[in-house]
């Protein structure tokens, strides 16, 4: 579980080489177990007034912020009610810079495709990829890593040299956290630039 943390430390550190400012790396609160039962329902929209993100989304109900794991740069939600366990499911919200357009998106890509593979050298998990839209249009690149007990799933949500990460660490294996986080990269929508 260390080997993730640092594996995703050295991904986002490396990605700073790549053009990237130096913003802090995700990482995931002192990794995470926990059953999740609880659909989204009601839910609680997040604005950039409320933090240092460069945007707005929707935090799914049954989910709140970790005052304990969060810093003034990137923002972790964990179930409410699991804050105190070992290993609680997490998603985690960091915006970044980086020195590709997006016309440039697919290098961008192959450079993260390119990190994650470095990273994982010696470690046995699987990576998927895939690429899409959010509901508000914007590109999306999706990675899978499973190492078996833990996946961690990235949405890259991609602007003009800029990035929102939003990484799912899921330790319970729950289709429902998968989808809160899903739910979270769909509703997300850059401000806009004056």
């Amino acid at each position: 579980m260390k080997k993730i943390l640092i594996v995703l430390l050295a991904m986002v550190l490396l990605l700073a080489g790549c053009g990237k400012n130096g913003t802090p790396s995700p990482q995931s609160p002192s990794d995470e177990s926990v059953t999740d039962q609880q659909e989204p329902s009601s839910e609680t929209e997040i604005s950039s007034e409320d933090h240092a993100i460069p945007g707005s989304y929707t935090v799914p109900d049954g989910w709140e912020k970790s005052e304990k794991h969060s810093t003034d740069s990137q923002i972790f939600y964990i179930e409410e009610g699991h804050e105190n366990d070992e290993k609680p499911d997490n998603i985690s919200i960091h915006v970044g810079k980086n020195k590709y357009s997006l016309d440039e998106h697919e290098q961008f890509r192959d450079a993260i495709v390119q990190q994650i593979l470095m990273q994982l050298d010696g470690i046995e998990a699987q990576l998927n990829g895939d690429g899409t839209y959010t509901e508000q249009g914007d590109l999306l690149y999706i990675f899978t890593i499973d190492e078996g007990d833990i996946v961690t799933t990235q949405y890259y949500i991609v602007k003009d040299y800029g990035f929102c990460l939003i990484q799912l660490t899921n330790f319970s294996g729950s289709e429902t956290t998968e989808q809160a986080a899903r739910d979270m990269v769909d509703s997300f929508v850059w401000d806009t630039e004056g």
